[in-house]
Parts: C-alpha cells; structure tokens; sequence
C-alpha cells in the first residue's frame, strides 16, 4: 500500500485573482450563498494522510461520519478551514475485496483530489439545471438530512433518505436540514457536488450556520478559533479535464449552477464565486483528471509556505484582495 506523497516547493504562486479585479479590489455580482464550500479527496492511509494535512494547515479534524463507515465501503475525516471544509475518504478492505469506484480510481491515479462541493442558495432549482448538462445523466447520487435542533446541537435522532430531482430543501422551525447531489464526473471535470443547508448557510464570515457534511457539533469552535494559523479558507480549485474541452465543462458548471455565478472577463476557463472565489478548468497535462489544485486564502499576518504537494493536490497559500 503506497502512502500519500508529499512535496514542498518555493515558488510564487499563480495570480489568481488578475481577472477578478484591476486597480482595487472589486467584486463582481455574484450570490453571496454560492461558494465553494468543501473539497474532497482519496487516499490508500485515511489516519496518514489526515495528519498530514491537519499540520500542513494547522486546522484539526472536526469530524467523522459513522453513518458513511456502516455502509462499509468507506471511511472519512473532516477538517475545518475557517469557513471551509477540507474531506478526506478511504477506501475499506471489503471495497478494495470488491473493486468500486474509488479503488479503481486509486489504482489509477494514486492518492488524488475526488470531489468539487458548491453550496448553492436553492437546491431545487440547481440540482434541475446541473442534471441536463452534458450528457445529461442526472443524478449519481443525493440525499436529504432533517434533524430536530440548532446549528451546533448534534445529530441525535437525525432522519434521512434519497433526494428526488427539483425538490425543495425542508425549512422548519426548531431543525436543521441539509441536501446533497451528487453528477458525474465526466459532465463536470471531476465528480461534482451541490449543497444546500438549513439555517446559517448564507452567514460569512465565520458561519456558524448548519452543514451537514461535517457533523453538527463543529459550530462550537467557531467563535474561540476561527481559523488555524495558515488559512482562512478556500480561494480557488483547479479542476483537470480531458477528453472535454476545458471552456465546455466551465461553461457546464456555468449553466449548472445558473443565476449567481459569472465567467470571468477574457477567461472562458474561469469561473467566479462568491467572496472572489474561482474554478479554474485546464487541459489534463499527464492523464490525471479532476481536482489537481487548491488555493488557500492566507491567514492574517502568516505565510507557512507558498505551495506544497499532499495527496496528489497543489496547495498554494494567496493572499485575501478584500
């Protein structure tokens, strides 16, 4: 079993915002609810590779999800970055036994990024547009969350079930709530994920609001640390394509998400999200498709680094144009 593979390098990191402002800093209209929110990646050591990434980025892990380990097939970790969520997902022995989806893509590429997650302000509306671009395959896969309490107060007692296409995500008194969707990787670059939660989504910085991926409980931290030493959250993810023409699948995410989002100005390969945040779409350079890199907004007054390698993945530290 090989272990994820680490590679630190000086060099100065791309200028990722140059098409977002000129002069001063100005942000373009966008939703301020659609935000790249999560990335996931794959790796053959879940405690290894987590580890690793909780000192590169001096966030701990703040989660992990016993419902995804009954299932069997795979275990997982998350990590808080400021108002981000950093997700690793390993394989168990009866997936490898079996051969799915994700020990096929570790034989192939090694440890690598998995998966892009986009919190959009209405799951009805964005699950409908992003299921007919491409080859308009729809839904890999979804769920809905509901739950009785508060944002922080746990999931004891949480019901949940399979996401039907267009439908609404449940917004009642006294309950958090919470639907992803999941579509192909082939239509998007890289598996593809959606998110909508209930209440506290819409609410930067320091959002206390619910996201069911990471649990319910890591709210409680937000307040006495907002961020770790390195990073207040995700600036940007570089999604590799091939076979597809980078400017197409930009243009897929583009249609997908609808209303709120923008093609940047000269760019047709960049995509623009809320608070200055891009997807960057480019052509496959050694076979290797989906998430290659990541951009972290720099904590205040700290540079640990300006680009490391970890899991398969480019880390770049950029500085925050607000």
């Amino acid at each position: 079993m090989s272990l994820p593979s680490i590679e630190v390098e000086k060099i100065a990191p791309i200028a990722t915002q140059k098409a977002l402002f000129t002069g001063k800093a100005k942000l373009m209209t966008v939703d301020a609810e659609l935000r790249l929110r999560q990335i996931c990646l794959l790796a053959h050591d879940l405690e290894w590779t987590s580890g690793v990434l909780s000192a590169a980025f001096d966030a701990p892990v703040v989660f992990r999800d016993s419902r995804m380990a009954a299932g069997g097939n795979l275990t997982n970790t998350h990590i808080r970055l400021g108002d981000s969520f950093l997700e690793t997902v390993c394989p168990s022995d009866s997936a490898w036994a079996n051969s799915t989806t994700q020990t096929r893509l570790l034989d192939r590429n090694g440890d690598c990024g998995y998966m892009a997650i986009v919190q959009v302000p209405d799951i009805a509306v964005a699950s409908k547009s992003m299921s007919i671009q491409g080859s308009g395959t729809g839904i890999v896969a979804g769920n809905w969350n509901l739950c009785e309490g508060v944002p922080g107060s746990g999931l004891i007692g949480v019901k949940s079930g399979p996401y039907e296409l267009g439908t609404s995500l449940s917004k009642e008194p006294d309950m958090v709530s919470g639907v992803n969707v999941q579509f192909h990787p082939r239509d998007f670059g890289t598996l593809a994920e959606i998110q909508e939660n209930w209440p506290g989504q819409d609410q930067f910085p320091q959002n206390t609001g619910t996201y069911y991926p990471a649990g319910n409980q890591w709210q409680t931290d937000v307040e006495s640390r907002p961020h770790g030493g390195v990073t207040t959250g995700f600036a940007a993810v570089e999604i590799a394509c091939a076979d597809v023409d980078p400017a197409e699948i930009c243009l897929r995410w583009s249609n997908g998400l609808g209303g709120g989002c923008s093609l940047l100005p000269d760019d047709p390969t960049s995509l623009q999200l809320a608070d200055f945040q891009t997807m960057r779409f480019v052509e496959s350079s050694d076979g290797r498709t989906g998430v290659v890199g990541v951009d972290l907004w720099q904590a205040h007054g700290s540079k640990k680094f300006e680009s490391l390698e970890i899991c398969g993945v480019r880390w770049k530290v950029v500085p925050y144009p607000g």
